[in-house]
Protein backbone atom coordinates (compact mmCIF):
# COMPACT_ATOMS: atom_id res chain seq x y z
CA UNK A 1 0.00 0.00 0.00
CA UNK A 2 2.46 2.20 0.51
CA UNK A 3 4.01 1.77 -3.28
CA UNK A 4 0.56 3.01 -4.66
CA UNK A 5 0.88 5.86 -2.31
CA UNK A 6 4.25 7.21 -3.21
CA UNK A 7 3.05 6.62 -6.90
CA UNK A 8 0.20 8.63 -6.45
CA UNK A 9 2.15 11.16 -4.94
CA UNK A 10 4.70 11.63 -7.64
CA UNK A 11 1.86 11.14 -10.09
CA UNK A 12 0.12 14.43 -8.88
CA UNK A 13 3.28 16.38 -7.83
CA UNK A 14 5.33 15.76 -10.85
CA UNK A 15 3.87 14.22 -14.03
CA UNK A 16 0.73 16.53 -14.20
CA UNK A 17 2.54 19.56 -13.84
CA UNK A 18 5.56 18.07 -16.26
CA UNK A 19 2.13 17.89 -18.53
CA UNK A 20 0.82 21.13 -17.67
CA UNK A 21 3.99 22.67 -18.66
CA UNK A 22 4.18 21.12 -22.05
CA UNK A 23 1.00 22.22 -23.38
CA UNK A 24 1.26 25.72 -22.24
CA UNK A 25 4.79 25.96 -24.21
CA UNK A 26 3.27 24.26 -27.10
CA UNK A 27 0.72 26.95 -28.12
CA UNK A 28 0.35 27.23 -31.96
CA UNK A 29 1.16 30.89 -33.64
CA UNK A 30 -2.11 33.50 -33.75
CA UNK A 31 -3.26 33.35 -37.11
CA UNK A 32 -3.10 36.50 -39.03
CA UNK A 33 -5.84 38.58 -37.89
CA UNK A 34 -8.87 39.40 -40.28
CA UNK A 35 -9.81 42.33 -38.96
CA UNK A 36 -8.88 45.83 -37.29
CA UNK A 37 -9.52 49.23 -35.15
CA UNK A 38 -10.73 51.84 -36.25
CA UNK A 39 -8.88 54.79 -35.84
CA UNK A 40 -11.76 56.98 -34.57
CA UNK A 41 -14.25 54.80 -32.88
CA UNK A 42 -12.44 51.91 -32.36
CA UNK A 43 -14.27 49.57 -33.53
CA UNK A 44 -13.85 46.62 -35.20
CA UNK A 45 -14.06 46.61 -39.09
CA UNK A 46 -12.59 44.54 -41.42
CA UNK A 47 -8.74 44.98 -42.26
CA UNK A 48 -9.67 45.39 -46.06
CA UNK A 49 -12.11 48.20 -45.06
CA UNK A 50 -11.33 52.07 -46.32
CA UNK A 51 -13.65 53.49 -44.86
CA UNK A 52 -15.70 52.10 -41.39
CA UNK A 53 -19.03 51.22 -41.29
CA UNK A 54 -19.85 52.63 -38.21
CA UNK A 55 -18.59 56.23 -38.07
CA UNK A 56 -17.94 56.51 -42.01
CA UNK A 57 -14.34 57.66 -41.76
CA UNK A 58 -11.55 56.89 -44.06
CA UNK A 59 -8.94 54.10 -43.10
CA UNK A 60 -5.46 54.88 -43.51
CA UNK A 61 -3.67 52.58 -45.34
Amino acid sequence: IAFLIIAAVIYFFVVIPYQAMLARSRKEAPADPTTKKCSECLSEIPKDARRCAFCTSPQPA
